[in-house]
């Protein structure tokens, strides 16, 4: 055995020197996927605020926009539904068009009061207790019916 011979000196550095740029770029490659995962953390956190901004948002907008509120703010403000004539219409070149005609609407029904008194809950279950199902005739008692 001779030595180290020169092509083997040459293969031996070109080795060396692949495993080094290798393991330099296996770090590169490392350093810039924890940077994005930083970065798609801190994205996702902005992308969670924003749709939890965005829930926030709609329930206020849902609670401005209920018709109760919106009914209550228009009597406030003396607003009542256009009557026919009241609206126009306009084509894009200016001129007036038919409006559709618009039906007043139904006036909302007002409940009905309860009336509560004693001696009216007091006669409903007495009533109720009176009444018995009756059995029709042939029945052996296993199965009541109400003769209807």
């Amino acid at each position: 055995m001779k030595g180290v011979t020169k092509e083997w000196a040459l293969t031996l550095a070109f080795c060396v020197l692949t495993l080094l740029a290798l393991g330099l770029s296996l770090t590169w490659v490392n350093i810039e996927r924890v940077d994005m995962a930083y970065e798609l953390k801190r994205l996702q956190t902005e992308i969670d605020a924003q749709e939890a901004l965005i829930s926030k948002l709609e329930v206020e907008r849902n609670t401005l926009l209920t018709p109760e509120r919106l009914r209550v703010l228009a009597t406030q403000y003396g607003l009542t539904q256009a009557r026919p004539g009241q609206i126009r219409r306009l084509s894009l070149a200016g001129d007036e068009m038919p409006s559709p005609v618009l039906k007043a609407a139904p006036p909302a029904p007002e409940k009905p009061k309860k009336e509560a008194s004693k001696d009216g809950s007091a006669q409903e279950k007495k009533a109720k207790k009176k009444k018995k199902p009756e059995t029709v005739a042939g029945d052996t008692g296993k199965d009541h019916k109400k003769a209807l």
